[in-house]
């Protein structure tokens, strides 16, 4: 690849990122600074106004041209900022920033919804058309911000950044890195900016902007594959998926421990076929999810010819299979993790390791996940224990354990409503192994770098006229194309696009309403929740990793469900058992509406030129039907309605303060949960 394509791939990589952490800084309360405000752009000095005017309607070709010309590199530390040589016509000196610290700051501005259902001329809509108002911070650091649907505000996308230095002029932020150091250098205390987690997160964003960056370049391989059938679209939409990971995360794509060979080698957009390695475990310290031999044997994922090869491997180390389990292994986990943590095993033959490659996989859009390289049902799951939102990706026993009883219980609520019948889909989670010794416990961590999954899915994964994509491909924009004109076979109209999401939103709200009136809500993030075509219509929702399948123990009670006695470490809060409904139904704001449907709007919005307010009031509308037609006391109907459509705030899951002060808990992913924007409010 050549040196110009290169650096695109790292500027759109970067851009991406820029925008997802100063959003995510905007929605945590990092920005504005504290003790500061926002003021409109009409009231902010002179030479600012000037730089930013371009700026209001989010030129990102503009912005991209910034970076490029008459920037000086200066190093701090191993982090990159960029001084802009003539950016500013004359340095705005502290001085005159400070005779504008008190300006009069604008209130929160109130949100604009609608309750006429899909009518064009709507509040939101009408707001929409209107021209936008600006705001500036200056305290420290100058940006730009708009009003934001999604979240209250957002950053004006491809607006520059500015900070001052000691001698108070004012240079160009150019990079995420830079961005995030400073916001966080002035946002923070002392004793908080020194928190290891602090460092930890900065380094991740350049991480994640490197390997997006490796990502995008694949963006006109993937559009130039052309599925032949139902199984080779499920791989493309995989792979598609995986550009944007979790949306709006700024350091999603940050894989810890993986090289630029690694992530070219393991990562689902490059679509390389994996070789598996494998291992000798002694029966007697693997736990397994099905038992008395009912279930799969992990060989069963091998053809004829690689079984053999497996168990003359056995035979040269004078091993059989009454005593001893084979477990497939991640050639990165095998280098990483078992050879150098597990010599003990290794050199008392609990664990042998065999000198055989045989099977192949090729990654998913989640890491873990793998898929077989020709069509079939039989998927694995293995451990790969680099870090990934601060918890590493390993595979330990008790999440396969919780898997087991979260897969119970949700097939126990889709069979108390019939309409869910040919419209929800489950993959099968049960065949599974893990190491686990007498002496180690569940929550140790040891253990847990050592398992094995078959997941099996049902069979409308291979029919003809099926496609099942992840809900997270349709988030992605591949450089101004989508996805759903392939999917659709058909040059769509704006009012295509529009009938779609309508059909879309309605199928998704109609499943997880009728699922939460049972007292569950699966896992409903767009990697894990998958959208079921046939014949090019939108027909059911396929939902895979069971292991956090969130309960409401009342509404279970009532349909006649147990406590699926899930494990919870002791000493530490959980998220699956929720004793209210306003506790179960933030998943769904969250995970369902703030992350998955809105990455899905924004995609749509940039490639076909919609209107953003409209997708927005389809969303709600879908939601509102959604809620009326499930059997629910009318009490807690009511209550629902408002918490989802009447209170100003919507509780939101915090992605970066968690980070910032996480502790490094074994297989603690940090979250948390904060007070954020309602997109439906009505100021």
């Amino acid at each position: 690849m050549s040196t110009v394509m290169k650096l695109s791939s790292l500027q759109a990589a970067e851009h991406q990122i820029m925008e997802d952490l100063i959003n995510a800084f905007l929605a945590e309360g990092l920005l504005p600074i504290p003790g500061n405000t926002l003021i409109e752009l009409s009231a902010a000095p002179e030479k600012i106004r000037r730089m930013m005017e371009p700026y209001q309607y989010g030129q990102r070709a503009g912005w991209q041209k910034d970076q490029m010309v008459g920037r000086q590199e200066h190093a701090i530390g191993n982090k990159r900022t960029f001084a802009e040589e003539g950016a500013l016509e004359g340095h705005w000196k502290l001085d005159e920033q400070r005779a504008f610290s008190d300006e009069k700051s604008l209130g929160e501005e109130g949100n604009r919804s609608s309750h006429a259902g899909l009518l064009w001329e709507d509040a939101r809509s009408k707001e929409a058309r209107q021209a936008p108002k600006f705001l500036v911070h200056l305290e420290g650091i100058v940006f730009m911000v708009q009003s934001s649907i999604r979240q209250g505000k957002q950053w004006v996308q491809g607006s520059p950044i500015y900070t001052q230095n000691t001698e108070g002029d004012w240079i160009m932020l150019s990079t995420p890195v830079a961005v995030g150091h400073t916001v966080l250098r002035l946002a923070l205390s002392d004793e908080a900016y020194a928190h290891p987690g602090v460092a930890e997160f900065v380094d991740s964003i350049e991480t994640a902007a490197e390997q997006l960056a490796l990502g995008l370049e694949q963006v006109d391989q993937l559009h130039n594959v052309k599925p032949s059938n139902a199984y080779e679209w499920f791989i493309k939409g995989e792979r598609i998926a995986a550009l944007r990971d979790r949306p709006f995360h700024p350091t999603s794509k940050a894989k810890i421990g993986f090289t630029e060979k690694d992530v070219r080698r393991y990562a689902a957009e490059f679509g390389e076929k994996i070789p598996l390695r494998w291992v000798a475990v002694r029966k007697d310290v693997v736990q397994q999810g099905c038992e008395d031999n009912k279930g799969l044997s992990t060989l069963d994922i091998l053809d004829e010819p690689q079984r053999k090869m497996v168990e003359d491997a056995f035979q040269r180390n004078g091993i059989d299979l009454k005593t001893y389990m084979p477990m497939p292994v991640h050639p990165w986990q095998l280098q990483n993790i078992i050879l150098p943590r597990y010599v003990a095993e290794i050199e008392n033959r609990t664990i042998i390791v065999l000198d055989i490659e045989a099977g192949q996989v090729q990654a998913t859009s989640s890491l873990r996940s793998m898929s077989s390289v020709t069509s079939s049902t039989y998927m694995l799951k293995l451990p790969v224990s680099v870090l990934s939102l601060g918890a590493a990706r390993y595979l330990p026993v008790v999440k396969l354990l919780n898997g087991l009883a979260g897969e119970r219980m949700l097939r126990q609520a889709i069979a108390c409503d019939d309409s869910l019948t040919g419209k929800v889909f489950l993959c099968q989670e049960q065949n599974w192994w893990g190491y686990m010794p007498d002496d180690m416990g569940l929550f140790d961590d040891h253990p847990r770098h050592l398992a094995a999954q078959i997941r099996i899915y049902p069979p409308e994964l291979l029919e003809e006229g099926v496609k099942i994509i992840p809900m997270a491909a349709l988030g992605v924009e591949l450089d101004g194309r989508h996805l759903l004109s392939e999917l659709l076979d058909e040059e769509l109209s704006k009012e295509d696009v529009v009938a779609f999401y309508t059909k879309l939103a309605g199928l998704f709200y109609d499943v997880v309403m009728r699922l939460f009136k049972v007292g569950v809500v699966p896992e409903i993030h767009g990697q894990n929740c998958c959208v079921v075509f046939r014949n090019q219509q939108v027909k059911g929702l396929l939902f895979r990793d069971h292991d956090s399948v969130r309960l409401h123990q009342p509404y279970l009670d009532k349909h006649g469900i147990a406590d699926p006695a899930y494990w919870i470490r002791p000493g530490y809060s959980n998220s699956l058992y929720n004793e209210t409904i306003e506790k179960l139904i933030f998943y769904v704001q969250s995970l369902g509406t703030q992350v998955n449907l809105a990455a899905i709007i924004e995609a749509f919005v940039a490639v076909y030129d919609l209107p953003e307010a409209k997708l927005w009031d389809i969303t709600e509308q879908m939601w509102k039907e959604a809620l009326h037609r499930v059997q629910l006391p009318e009490a807690d109907r009511a209550e629902l309605f408002r918490l989802i459509f009447q209170r100003q705030e919507w509780p939101a899951k915090l992605i970066v303060r968690p980070l910032l002060e996480a502790d490094g808990v074994p297989g603690a992913m940090p979250s948390g949960k904060g007070a954020g924007h309602n997109p439906f409010y009505i100021g």
